[in-house]
């Protein structure tokens, strides 16, 4: 078959390539709307998916319609690449992060995605809540199974169930850190790394068949750049641009080698003012400093370079455990007046400003800073306030919805085991002699202790289970 009219699977229904055209047909009771215009908003353009053209019912059967880029491929054609385009686009996959401020469920199956070498992926099926899609798996394990899919070819389905099946054929350090990696914010990291990697090796490679003389180390690097150029496709006789936009990246890349050493030296130190300057000369932008701050959790450090970080320094301080910093932290004078107003709900949530949390509640949009406050609530018992969070979360972020949702029902659960205990204990205190039914009372509190601590237990389950498919 060839590519104009090839034929992917993904969860929910096989895709068909007609020439710049993308067809994907669903049963109509996969479906549950009421009228097929309440799908429309599927249709807005968004650069990071491709355009939904086309929407219509035909013959019991939904048919979505998309337009492919010229030279686009799928993402299944992806492990015949080589090393340093997988490693590109797995990093340019992880950079999107389509999945975690979406309001929509998004098919991260390599048969759902399209590239154009080095740094261009796009999207195609993503889904309402009328719409068919998969939950089985976390977004966490879906990203581990796409990278692992991206740098290994090892199949996306398999990986799934056993991140650890790429490992196999592929026994590297760093595949390991995917596959072991527990959280997205962990994951992104390790993917950063993965680039890393590959462009050390690549450049030790040079430098241990370079001669000692300058000038031929330079025409070496040149004859390299001239190799990579020609590797990807990208030169033409008459495309002298292209050949010297990427001869110049591949210098860079040299320079950004060079001082390695010494920014991880500064780094391990913890001599972090040394570290900024070697990745200064190194040729490192702003938010790659502050990337690489990140990982070391020197949060303040990172959005003094870059302060459009803010919402990644925000999780990762979480999901490390260090949301406490956050009430320190300051922006520099570059930041605007959004990123200020961002981080004053960011130091409220911490400090449990109740009057901030309520004033900027119905301006939230942002799914995991509505869980925050959500949370926030919840951790001072505040019931009512929470559930307004979590219908409005509802709209934002389903699964984020639904994890607040079941926090709630733990927290319930809680109170009422705290209840039952205090019953028991009163119970115990009665005095025998002046209440003959001290023992029936005791019973009866024990009982119902026993029952509020299984639905405690249950609670807790529904919990882990909703907070596996947040993925965080």
């Amino acid at each position: 078959m060839s590519k104009a009219n090839q034929l992917l699977n993904i969860e929910v229904g096989t895709f068909k390539r007609q020439g710049n055209k993308l067809i994907l047909e669903l049963n109509h009771n996969q479906f549950r709307y009421d009228q097929l215009s309440e799908l429309n908003e599927l249709k807005q353009a968004d650069p990071n998916f491709l355009q939904l053209v086309n929407l219509i019912e035909q013959d019991q059967k939904v048919v979505l319609t998309y337009t492919l880029p010229d030279k686009v491929k799928s993402l299944k054609e992806l492990p015949h690449e080589n090393k340093a385009i997988r490693s590109a686009i797995a990093q340019e996959i992880m950079r999107q992060d389509v999945v975690t401020d979406s309001q929509y469920h998004i098919a991260l199956n390599p048969a759902n995605l399209w590239y154009y070498p080095m740094r261009h992926v796009w999207y195609a099926y993503r889904a309402n809540e009328l719409m068919p899609y998969d939950d089985k798996h976390s977004n966490l394990a879906k990203y581990k199974a796409l990278i692992l899919f991206c740098l290994t070819g090892t199949p996306y389905e398999r990986l799934l169930s056993n991140p650890k099946e790429a490992l196999a054929k592929h026994p590297d350090e760093y595949l390991q850190q995917v596959a072991k990696a527990t959280s997205l914010a962990e994951l992104k990291e390790v993917v950063n790394g993965v680039e890393d990697f590959v462009s050390y090796h690549e450049w030790q490679a040079v430098e241990q068949n370079q001669q000692k003389n300058k000038q031929r180390f330079w025409l070496s690097v040149a004859g390299i750049a001239i190799v990579a150029v020609v590797a990807i496709g990208l030169v033409h006789k008459n495309d002298e641009r292209k050949y010297q936009s990427l001869a110049n990246q591949n210098q860079a890349q040299v320079t950004r080698l060079r001082y390695s050493g010494k920014i991880q030296t500064a780094l391990n130190d913890k001599k972090w003012s040394e570290a900024q300057e070697a990745m200064k000369k190194a040729g490192y932008s702003s938010s790659k400093q502050a990337q690489t701050f990140l990982k070391h959790k020197q949060y303040q450090q990172a959005l003094n370079n870059d302060p459009n970080q803010l919402s990644k320094v925000v999780n990762t301080a979480y999901a490390n455990k260090d949301s406490e910093q956050v009430a320190k932290w300051e922006l520099p004078s570059s930041a605007t007046s959004k990123q200020k107003d961002q981080l004053s709900l960011e130091k409220a949530i911490v400090n449990y400003d109740t009057n901030t949390l309520n004033n900027q509640l119905s301006f939230a949009t942002n799914g995991d800073v509505l869980l925050r406050i959500g949370q926030a609530f919840v951790a001072h018992n505040d019931t009512q306030d929470a559930q307004t969070v979590q219908t409005k979360l509802a709209g934002v972020n389903s699964p984020k919805a639904k994890y607040l949702k079941a926090l709630l029902s733990l927290n319930s659960a809680k109170n009422e085991v705290s209840d039952a205990q205090k019953k028991l204990d009163d119970a115990n205190k009665i005095d025998g002699g002046k209440d003959k039914d001290k023992d029936k009372k005791v019973d009866s509190a024990k009982s119902d202790l026993k029952n509020a601590q299984s639905d405690q237990s249950a609670a807790q389950k529904q919990v882990d289970q909703a907070k596996h498919k947040v993925g965080d």
